[in-house]
């Protein structure tokens, strides 16, 4: 394993993964632990940093195992040097909840940058689409009756409230006429809106980042994860079952992007429809917004949402 033939020491390992040290300290957070970076710091350098691979380690994993939430037993079994399968209750570290996932399972296919630092990554989910994680770019995801029209139809099942377009543009509309300083930018998606804020920076685990989403009607399953993964996602690529049997994912080098994105199909993620408010874009998200709409081609307007 790479962990154990390079060997790092925890500042090293840290440093080295930020952004898995973050979510581990989320997730120790979330199981109420009054200092959730020291536990991590200790379960680490036990368990990767400090691990005998060859040793007897069943008390040692016994003890961790009572204590770790599903996401933080699922990546460390990929990382540390252990063989955890090989001890009882192996198989259990891999165990999750009716629709819980870890984000950080997901292989990362490309990391996004402005000035060197890291603002958002993007993964291959487990029904193989590409999809973007920041932790600070305001995502929101809201279902609606139809896409198509203002006819209250075909409501998506996880929506609480049959809502129009109309009514959720109105929404954002509202919000911004309030804080004149907020501004978004607007997708229609196959069975609803996106909503992205380009103005300010928001954090996923604040309450108050929460009302605003409910403010917009966001998709419930959608504001749970977003609080489960301590980020803010949003999918690029079509999902398998919407695109014909004859559809390949193929990649290209864009020259004027500078990205490798999806060949040019019959198919986009999305259609940007409207900008709201304020119209500024931050820096730091820019090249987040130009990654997101590359990939979903959102200028494509003939293409069908999938």
């Amino acid at each position: 394993m790479l962990i154990a033939q390079v060997p790092l020491n925890l500042d090293q390992f840290l440093q080295k993964y930020p952004i898995l040290f973050k979510k581990l300290c989320f997730w120790a957070r979330r199981r109420g632990v009054e200092n959730p970076a020291a536990q991590v710091q200790e379960y680490l350098t036990e368990l990767i940093i400090e691990a005998d691979e060859d040793g007897d380690n069943t008390l040692l994993l016994k003890k961790w195992f009572s204590v770790l939430s599903p996401q933080e037993r699922v990546e460390l079994v990929h990382r540390s040097p252990i063989t955890i399968s090989d001890y009882p209750n192996g198989d259990s570290w891999y165990s999750f909840n009716l629709g819980e996932y870890s984000v950080v399972t997901e292989p990362v296919l490309q990391e996004i940058y402005y000035k060197g630092q890291l603002q958002g990554f993007i993964t291959r989910n487990r029904y193989n689409c590409e999809v973007l994680n920041c932790d600070r770019m305001l995502i929101i995801d809201v279902d609606i009756c139809s896409p198509w029209n203002d006819e209250i139809q075909d409501c998506a099942k996880s929506s609480q409230i049959a809502m129009t377009q109309r009514q959720a543009i109105a929404a954002v509309k509202s919000l911004t006429e309030q804080f004149p300083k907020l501004g978004f930018r607007v997708y229609r998606t196959r069975n609803g809106l996106r909503h992205i804020c380009t103005t300010q920076p928001f954090d996923p685990l604040d309450p108050a980042t929460h009302r605003l989403m409910q403010s917009f009607y966001v998709d419930p399953l959608y504001a749970r994860l977003c609080k489960f993964q301590s980020t803010f996602r949003a999918r690029l690529t079509p999902k398998p079952w919407r695109v014909d049997e004859d559809y390949a994912e193929r990649f290209v080098y864009d020259r004027v992007t500078r990205l490798v994105l999806p060949e040019p199909s019959n198919y986009a993620v999305c259609y940007l429809i409207d900008i709201i408010g304020n119209q500024k874009i931050i820096c730091e998200f820019e090249p987040l917004i130009q990654t997101h709409d590359s990939y979903c081609h959102v200028s494509h307007l003939s293409l069908e949402l999938a």
